[in-house]
């Protein structure tokens, strides 16, 4: 029982450890401290819901969304898009910074504010936006909505999860004790993950006294955006083409 834990722990560390377009936007959440537990808890859900269908009925659900499906179709272009514009959005906040007349200097405080006057917005939120702009409420909702949409716009996370965990999983017996070992083992890497990165990342704090850091940071995101789109169109060229 034991091996098959450590089993889904390595498969769940090679699947999540990487710094992808929702990893990005939760160390730049939690850099911010703004909502960062909102944040964490709906990646949370998101992999505890998705996981759990990919080890326990990957086989019915993978018959909707297999590869060459319409409806992947659809979601990777629709995924494709809105990293396109988060991406947009990034390089505008990091112009931004870099234009900014008191990129030296600035205390923690002061660059924490600058970073989230510049977060970039998701598009689902701006219904939300022009009711109340700076209502903690509607932050809080612009921070889920964008979580939701980086996590579930995106394509490789259900290849991740319905082929590759759900691909494993399969290998196991049918037996509830195995599969529910292996998908503990999974969900104690996304736990400790985002908890660790949310919060932890914060002793760079110091590091973020200066607007270019941000510019830096954002820049980056931008990268990673446009490189796992790229990557979408490629794959779903080569899936419909």
């Amino acid at each position: 029982m034991m091996s098959i834990f450590i089993k889904g722990v390595l498969l769940g560390i090679s699947l999540i450890v990487v710094i992808g377009p929702q990893n990005a936007f939760v160390i730049r959440q939690g850099l911010l401290k703004s909502h960062i537990l909102s944040v964490i808890i709906v990646c949370l859900a998101c992999d505890i819901i998705v996981m759990g269908a990919s080890v326990f009925g990957a086989a019915m659900i993978g018959n909707v969304l297999g590869t060459d499906s319409v409806w992947f179709l659809l979601l990777g272009l629709f995924g494709m898009g809105f990293l396109l514009y988060y991406a947009f959005k990034s390089l505008q906040s990091a112009l931004q910074a870099l234009k900014s007349p008191e990129s030296i200097g600035f205390d923690i405080d002061s660059s924490r504010q600058f970073a989230l006057e510049s977060t970039p917005k998701s598009p689902l939120d701006s219904g939300a936006e022009s009711k109340a702009p700076s209502s903690p409420e509607s932050t809080r909702a612009q921070a889920i909505l964008t979580t939701l949409a980086l996590t579930l716009l995106n394509p490789n996370f259900y290849l991740d999860t319905f082929i590759i965990i759900g691909g494993v999983s399969a290998t196991l017996g049918n037996g509830g004790y195995e599969r529910w070992a292996f998908f503990a083992g999974l969900i104690c890497v996304s736990f400790v993950w985002y908890f660790g990165v949310g919060y932890g990342v914060r002793i760079l704090l110091p590091l973020f006294k200066n607007p270019r850091a941000w510019a830096v940071l954002d820049s980056f995101t931008a990268l990673v955006m446009c490189g796992v789109c790229y990557y979408l169109g490629v794959f779903l060229w080569g899936q419909f083409a």
